[in-house]
């Protein structure tokens, strides 16, 4: 959600009092007297932060984490799939700290942007269309999805690094905050429009989940493909002179982190400043963990819909705009430093409720629909239909081969329908990755025929009609997709049935087996009202959790009394974020810029996001080692101590010499560039 953050940044910049009018019409002027070639450029380069939020907010923020923890959850017949994204992401950020600060030497001394975006893109474009093979792999997909996730990860963030050095040659220095203002702004459109389309894909059609989640992924990589083309066919090369010799990403690498190092030497001269950053470093780590895991949280601790994650950041999106303008002008009263405590406190108080979020108790046949296995009886043909939770089917919530699920598979798998399971084939191993590879050649196809036919279009620049042509070409895509896959709205009447025998039996062993993570229920004929909840379902609060009475406590007097279902408890969820997260991010940017010397801003900038990549990765590592120690519930309040400190550690910096101390060093930089003479300095420093 790193990207999330930094496209409603763009909306405190428009309530910033410190920019002034006639700076901001100056810049526009600027930008408007520019050559139309340059103006396409600039534009071009805004439309690839519209393409690749496909992935930031989609994938990355959404889908991914979800899938992978539903993925291992189901595999391993455990709950912890939240664990193995955290260790996933993990190690997927300590891979782009590593070499983050080398492709940003690469990008500025060697003319090979371009070359590096595109190979980056390709990479991202590539994986993230794969990834959505993943769940026909079956007990293998979690395996398969972490592989791909981390390859497009990479891609994704290695080509943001490339991405963003385009900027300062795009347009003049006193039009950047204007161009990076618009960058964010078109990332947040683009992301959001493709968002809406998958949240309809989830809600609004009958097809079954996994080619749902083929047809979200493949659409991700062709937005990501289709908008991004413009960027390498109209935003040219930075002509710069070639600085450094090509010596291998091991020299690379080396140059870079010398110049971290020594940018670093040189901030703890500045007291007051690497004392922000360290609290930057602490309380940015807690936020973005929090916002990278929380729909893995919510498929592994409360067993949420796919669609409520989408709904959760539609959610957080609507509500920060608004709120980041308020917390903007909240700052220009109270200070920039009140405004970001405010906003950490608020997180703070997000993740401690989060911690007690709680699926409410099933209450037999009026809960009917929130079982995972639901039997209805047919009056007419005298037997149970299955209807299984989101209409996942048996065998996306049973593990094939998982020891987590044994108990459940032994004692009631024989009774389930027939056309619902067959994990007696000894050869079902095998069949799933070879049906798996298929489904990868067939995405891979459908992304090059889809993403060819929107280059050609594209190519014969055909203004609006080409957009219409191209939203027609990947309708077809898709339409004809779901008739090949034999996922047609025809199919969704087939039924799972049992009869009254097998049903009784199953009803049977509801009084002998209890370990295991699902509940059943049987719905009117001869065993109305019939329902067995295991031992650790999600609805079984206490589970032997340090803090499990904390989520007991909040749904006996809060959730429970008042009827708010997990679904809702979610959305909350989301408007509480959608106040805090845009403000803390435009504060502390605020703030740190207010603190840095005007004369070395790029140079401390560079350093900042630096920070702020390393911070991805220590706040997921944390929430790993915390999860797989106790469990989910104690992992977000160990983030609540991070983001606590860095609070604290912010109220003690002292902003009004901070920025003496940047003003002192203003001074002397600009009269050493004048030709001042040594005692001169010493008179400015005094």
């Amino acid at each position: 959600m790193i990207n999330l953050i930094q496209n409603l940044l763009f909306m405190a910049d428009t309530a910033n009092a410190s920019m002034s009018e006639s700076a901001e019409l100056s810049a526009k002027e600027t930008i408007n007297s520019m050559t139309d070639d340059k103006k396409k450029a600039l534009k071009s380069w805004y439309f690839y932060d519209w393409a690749n939020q496909a992935y930031a907010l989609t994938v990355m923020t959404v889908i991914a984490p979800a899938l992978m923890a539903a993925l291992y959850n189901t595999a391993t017949g455990t709950q912890s799939g939240d664990t193995f994204y955290a260790w996933v992401l993990t190690f997927s950020m300590l891979f782009v700290v590593i070499t983050a600060p080398a492709l940003g030497v690469i990008a500025d001394k060697i003319p090979v942007k371009k070359k590096l975006l595109k190979w980056y893109t390709i990479v991202g474009i590539t994986f993230t269309a794969l990834m959505g093979a993943a769940p026909y792999f079956g007990s293998q997909g979690y395996i398969i999805l972490a592989v791909m996730y981390t390859i497009g990860t990479i891609g994704f963030t290695g080509g943001n690094v490339i991405y963003y050095s385009f900027m300062p040659y795009l347009a003049p220095r006193n039009c950047q905050d204007h161009v990076s203002t618009w960058g964010y702004a078109y990332g947040f459109i683009g992301g959001s429009m493709i968002l809406i389309f998958h949240l309809i894909v989830l809600m609004g059609t009958s097809w079954d989940t996994n080619f749902k989640m083929a047809i979200i992924f493949a659409t991700s990589a062709i937005w990501w493909w289709g908008f991004g083309l413009q960027m390498f066919k109209w935003t040219p090369e930075p002509d710069i002179p070639s600085t450094m010799e090509w010596k291998g990403i091991k020299d690379a690498t080396i140059v870079a982190y010398s110049q971290v190092f020594q940018t670093f030497r040189e901030i703890r001269r500045f007291k007051v400043l690497a004392y922000f950053l360290l609290a930057y470093l602490l309380f940015y780590d807690g936020v973005n963990t929090i916002a990278s895991m929380a729909t893995a949280f919510g498929e592994s601790v409360l067993r949420l819909n796919q669609s409520m994650n989408v709904m959760l950041l539609l959610t957080v999106n609507i509500v920060a705009i608004p709120m980041t303008i308020v917390f903007g002008k909240l700052a220009n009263v109270k200070g920039t430093k009140f405004a970001l405590m405010l906003a950490l406190i608020i997180y703070c108080f997000v993740a401690v409720v989060a911690a007690g979020f709680a699926p409410l108790a099933l209450d037999g046949e009026e809960d009917a629909e929130n079982y995972d296995f639901t039997f209805t009886w047919d009056n007419d043909t005298q037997v149970y239909e299955l209807e299984t939770l989101y209409d996942r089917g048996y065998e996306s919530w049973v593990g094939e081969t998982s020891s987590g699920d044994s108990e459940f598979r032994d004692n009631f798998q024989q009774y389930f329908p027939d056309n619902s399971t067959d994990y007696g084939k000894e050869e079902s191993g095998s069949s799933t990755i070879g049906a798996g590879l298929l489904v990868c050649l067939m995405i891979l196809a459908f992304v090059a025929i889809i993403g060819g036919g929107v280059m050609f279009i594209q190519s014969k620049d055909l203004g609006k009609a080409g957009v219409l042509a191209m939203i027609a070409i990947v309708v077809v895509g898709i339409l004809g997709a779901s008739l090949l896959a034999g996922q047609a709205k025809e199919d969704e009447n087939e039924l799972h049935n049992i009869g009254a025998a097998d049903a009784a039996a199953i009803v049977a062993n509801f009084d002998n087996v209890s370990d295991h993570r699902f509940a059943i229920i049987f719905v009117d004929g001869p065993l109305a009202g019939n329902d067995e909840i295991g031992d650790t379902h999600p609805t079984i609060v206490d589970q032997g959790g340090p803090v499990d009475g904390w989520a007991e406590f909040m749904r006996d007097n809060v959730w429970q009394p008042f009827g708010i279902t997990v679904a809702l408890q979610w959305i909350i969820l989301g408007m509480f974020v959608g106040v805090a997260m845009g403000s803390a991010g435009a504060q502390a940017r605020s703030m740190f810029s207010q603190l840095v010397p005007e004369t070395r801003t790029s140079e401390f900038f560079g350093f900042f996001g630096f920070l702020g990549k390393s911070a991805a990765m220590i706040g997921t590592f944390l929430y790993g080692i915390t999860s797989t120690a106790f469990d989910s519930r104690v992992a977000i309040l160990s983030i609540v101590i991070v983001i606590l400190a860095g609070t604290y550690l912010t109220s003690k910096v002292d902003l009004e010499e901070g920025i003496r101390v940047a003003e002192e060093e203003d001074a002397k930089n600009r009269a050493l560039a004048s030709g001042a003479s040594s005692q001169d300095l010493g008179t400015i420093t005094e």
